[in-house]
């Protein structure tokens, strides 16, 4: 099979659609779009819900055949954001994109592999489809050939044979002016391949210039320079509520439509979501901000949600909210391989969504496999991102451990101290009590001394005469006893 030369996504009724895919409220139900004011409104895109309302329709007349019928017009916002969702689905497909017009992309496929273009097509449908943005693709040698096949498509529709394809077609494909119409149907055409069937000369004696262009559309011939998009630089989306909202449902519905929009124009560009940010703007005039990183940097809606959800499920503001923001900070995909004798994770998928979802909860920088930090302070550490693999076992060091062993308390248990000048003689507390009949010290720790949480520690070795050996510690807060020696 040969590569078509371009292809073209449309959405049919595109303003309906935008419309519906926005407002979770008119799913399923009779809609229609209006054009017009007062008595001249008529119906202009009709739901197939709403079956006895076409469209041409008067909107009075519309609402007396449907009393369920809801009328709306265009919404600016709703179209403008499921044609960046368009445009990113197209540039799946090439990198070079037109915005032909809205609800209609043209993309260049030169240069592409024949085996691969179909795949990516129906992939670009499904995702589309699941965004609830229904959509036709159609692919022919020339951009106008390629709208045809779309306008006509019902999924796929991929023109090898142009001649074939074109002859059935209405004259309507092509557009022809109103004047031209008339005199074409005295001549009795009514499709195109009855029109290309002339001669293109005489239909230019008889039409003028226009009647050649047309005579050129209806045969494909049309050819042009496409004004090429730019691929997405910032993964933001918002929208602004009128009136506000005091519930989750509506916040989390507006926040699928943008994660399935920026999760696409992330995998367009061969990006993944490092880290999300929520922002809530208030109606008091505050703003509820979360930062978000995922333990897994990628661009699945699904794992997104769920981080999303868990935390909307825990919060409490305290106005209602006015506005809604969702930003992806981009990363480019990890690559690593694994070791030969390495043990990896049964389902890494489901691992990375449980952190997020945890570190939702709990909060960021409170989830993670701790690791000693890079200081003398006691039980000091750090929590640092789980490794993907678990490497193999270490060599035992050469010389091994020697010396007492301490086992500690945690947290050390607070104690009461009996000193002889400087030397303790006696112990109180739950864990050791007695007297003291052996001690050794004091060794003296600090650290960050340059900081205002700056820490101090005296540190005794004592022995007590019904036995035992532990650990005493002697800082601001008084003494504790830190564990036991064996």
């Amino acid at each position: 099979m040969n590569c078509p030369g371009y292809a073209v996504l449309r959405v049919g009724d595109f303003s309906l659609r935008s419309l519906i895919r926005g407002d979770a409220a008119l799913a399923g139900r009779p809609v229609a779009i209006i054009a017009g004011e007062g008595r001249l409104a008529r119906l202009a895109e009709v739901s197939p819900e709403a079956a006895g309302a076409e469209v041409g329709l008067a909107a009075g007349l519309a609402m007396a055949r449907r009393p369920d019928i809801i009328l709306r017009t265009r919404d600016p916002a709703a179209e403008a954001e499921a044609n960046r969702l368009l445009v990113a689905a197209a540039f799946t497909l090439s990198p070079r994109v037109e915005l032909t017009a809205p609800g209609c992309c043209t993309v260049d496929l030169q240069g592409a592999a024949p085996e691969r273009v179909r795949a990516l097509m129906d992939r670009c449908l499904a995702e589309l489809a699941r965004a609830a943005l229904p959509a036709r693709i159609g692919a022919g040698a020339t951009p106008l050939l390629a709208d045809y096949a779309a306008r006509r498509s019902g999924g796929v529709l991929i023109v090898d044979d142009a001649r074939e394809f074109l002859r059935p077609l209405p004259l309507g494909f092509a557009d022809p002016l109103p004047a031209h119409a008339a005199i074409l149907a005295d001549w009795g055409l009514a499709t195109l391949g009855e029109l290309t069937a002339l001669p293109k000369a005489e239909v230019g004696l008889r039409l003028g210039a226009e009647g050649v262009a047309l005579w050129e559309r209806a045969a494909g011939e049309t050819r042009r320079v496409l004004r090429l998009a730019e691929p997405a630089r910032t993964f933001v989306a918002q929208w602004a509520y009128e009136p506000p909202v005091e519930s989750i449902e509506p916040l989390f519905f507006r926040l699928r439509r943008f994660a399935e929009r920026l999760a696409l124009e992330l995998r367009a560009a061969g990006f993944v979501a490092e880290t999300l940010a929520l922002s809530l703007s208030l109606e008091d005039g505050t703003e509820h901000r979360r930062e978000f990183r995922l333990p897994e940097p990628g661009a699945d809606v699904d794992s997104w949600l769920r981080v999303l959800q868990t935390h909307l499920e825990s919060v409490r503001t305290p106005a209602r909210v006015t506005g809604v923001r969702l930003g992806a900070s981009p990363a480019r995909p990890a690559q690593r391989q694994d070791g030969l004798f390495d043990t990896g994770l049964r389902d890494p998928a489901a691992f990375w969504e449980n952190l997020a979802r945890l570190s939702a909860l709990v909060g960021e920088g409170r989830v993670g496999t701790p690791a000693p930090a890079d200081t003398h302070e006691p039980d000091a550490f750090t929590l640092q991102r789980p490794p993907e693999a678990v490497p193999a076992v270490a060599d035992p060091p050469v010389h091994g451990p020697r010396g007492l062993a301490l086992r500690r308390f945690r947290p050390p248990r607070p104690a009461r101290v009996l000193c002889s000048g400087d030397r303790p003689v006696g112990i109180e507390s739950e864990v050791a009590a007695g007297a003291v009949c052996r001690a050794r010290g004091p060794w003296r720790e600090c650290g960050r001394w340059w900081e205002p949480g700056g820490w101090e520690a005296e540190i005794w070795h004592v022995e007590l005469a019904a036995g035992g050996l532990y650990q005493l510690a002697r800082g601001a807060e008084g003494w504790r006893v830190e564990g036991v020696l064996d």
